[in-house]
């Protein structure tokens, strides 16, 4: 698995946390956390991965300051926290993750990986009823 295969989980794990325990999520917290997911890739850093990772930090410590004065556990999951503060567009971040890791490592794993976040961004199918040896053909 590539780097770049990683980071769409590194990203809910983020805003889980975000959501979870936003008292930890600070400037600090998010700092380290980025040179964290810098260090494992490869320089030069993909320009689109750069920038989703940065997104998403941002986006974590948008929901960190929603979810420090309200009480996550009455969510019947972290997932809705995320949505009730930015909607659809909070997981775009890890589509875009998803999408070059899939462009830069083709797995059944990564096809199946931007299906299930396109569905979350887009509310809409992406390739339904195309398989992966399909996809890889068309490219």
């Amino acid at each position: 698995m590539s780097p770049a295969a990683s980071l769409p989980a590194a990203v809910d794990e983020l805003y889980r946390r975000a959501v979870e325990e936003p008292s930890v999520v600070d400037d600090a917290w998010l700092a380290s956390w980025l040179d964290e997911i810098g260090a494992g890739l490869e320089p030069p850093v993909d320009p689109v991965i750069a920038k989703s990772i940065r997104t998403a930090a941002r986006r974590a410590k948008r929901l960190a300051r929603y979810w420090a004065g309200r009480d996550p556990s009455r969510l019947p999951d972290w997932r809705n926290g995320v949505d009730e503060v930015l909607g659809s567009a909070g997981w775009r971040p890890a589509l875009a993750l998803a999408r070059r890791g899939l462009e830069l490592d083709p797995t059944p794993e990564a096809f199946r990986e931007v299906q299930e976040r396109f569905r979350a961004v887009h509310f809409q199918p992406w390739m339904e009823g195309i398989s992966f040896e399909e996809y890889l053909e068309g490219r």
